[in-house]
């Protein structure tokens, strides 16, 4: 496996005096992308923090081991992300977007859009943390790099929603900051293309950055892992006690680890894994259909409709099978989901209804509804 190396230069510097702490973040450049982290001073004085646990905390949230409850917040906050064997949640970042702070601004975000919504906040820091987190568990898991030899490789994925990129971004630098892996960076696609990546030996692990079906401000994450398939609920278990160990460590620097904000993924090397997807669903379907050419579904139409979500690139494979897709609707991803039925759900009737009109009018033979994912 070749070592994708990256030009650039990460310095963390925390200078303790006058109740300041500095961050320093060096320009990142890297597989032609850029990314900026400023130069961060954050006052952090005593009686500053102070008033801030004063404010949204009480005596009472101090738990049996005397954890501080700014940073109980945050444990419990990743534990409540799990569901089921995924993880979902309400994207929170920092107002604006700001890609600084320190780690008592995620706290006091956490738990005011708690005690507001009732929900859970999954932040660009959680998102880290999990990075982190499963890079170790595939780690303690012995999954090792396809040759036996060189970086584990986890190969990131995501849905069109506006803050997957984000998301991937600090999963990346995260799973990157353990010693022996490697991160790839794929891009838009759907769940079960990182299932095949795994499946086909391009990488030992992957990770899907959606929320399906859910509004368009939820997001979440699907595991995948070589010779385990999906992780189990109980697998999450685990991950989250390795994410929590991160954030502890990050609670006692009081800082926030670096981003690229809104522009780019930091990771070990871009890649376009999807033609080879795309052709694995074409093979299976002539081998369905039976057909003996290559084009086995000449002379069938079909309107696709994927809502502007992941499925799009269905379309393409039905077009090179033969079929007559050129009645097919919402084609181009856009995670702000503007069509009259919102995030694309199959099961949603305004959405049906919407494919239903479209094939009576074109009189076509067959609708194809998507999911975001």
């Amino acid at each position: 496996m070749i070592r994708h190396t990256t030009n650039a230069l990460f310095i963390l510097s925390t200078l303790v005096g006058n109740g300041l702490t500095f961050a320093f973040t060096s320009n990142v450049l890297h597989n032609k992308r850029y990314a900026t982290s400023n130069i961060q001073s954050v006052s952090n004085t005593a009686n500053s923090q102070t008033s801030l646990e004063k404010d949204i905390f009480t005596p009472s949230e101090i738990d049996a081991g005397n954890t501080p409850p700014s940073l109980l917040t945050i444990l419990n906050s990743l534990s409540e992300l799990k569901s089921g064997s995924d993880l979902r949640g309400t994207y929170k970042t920092l107002q604006n977007g700001n890609t600084g702070g320190t780690i008592m601004n995620i706290s006091h975000l956490i738990k005011q859009f708690k005690e507001s919504t009732g929900g859970v906040a999954l932040t660009p820091f959680a998102s880290y943390c999990f990075g982190v987190g499963f890079a170790n568990w595939l780690l303690q898991k012995n999954i090792s790099g396809v040759d036996g030899s060189g970086d584990l490789t986890i190969c990131i994925g995501r849905d069109p929603r506006v803050h997957g990129e984000r998301l991937a971004d600090s999963f990346a630098r995260g799973a990157e900051s353990v010693s022996g892996v490697s991160v790839l960076y794929t891009g838009i696609t759907n769940t079960p293309s990182m299932y095949e990546y795994v499946k086909s030996s391009k990488c030992e692990a992957a990770i899907q950055i959606t929320a399906s079906h859910l509004p368009e401000d939820r997001n979440g994450m699907k595991f995948f892992a070589k010779g385990v398939g999906g992780l189990s609920a109980l697998d999450i278990d685990e991950l989250i006690v390795l994410a929590q160990n991160e954030a502890r460590s990050w609670y006692d620097m009081g800082l926030l680890p670096p981003s690229s904000g809104n522009s780019g993924v930091l990771c070990s090397k871009l890649v376009d894994f999807l033609p080879y997807y795309k052709d694995t669903l074409r093979q299976a379907i002539i081998r369905e259909v039976g057909g003996k050419d290559d084009k086995p579904l000449a002379g069938l139409s079909i309107v696709v409709n994927p809502g502007k979500g992941s499925g799009y690139f269905f379309n393409d494979i039905l077009d090179e099978l033969g079929a007559n897709v050129e009645s097919s609707i919402h084609l181009i991803p856009d995670g702000s989901f503007p069509e009259s039925f919102g995030v694309p759900n199959p099961e949603k009737k305004e959405m049906v209804d919407e494919t239903r009109r479209v094939c009576e009018a074109t009189n076509t033979d067959i609708g194809v509804m998507f999911d975001t994912e």
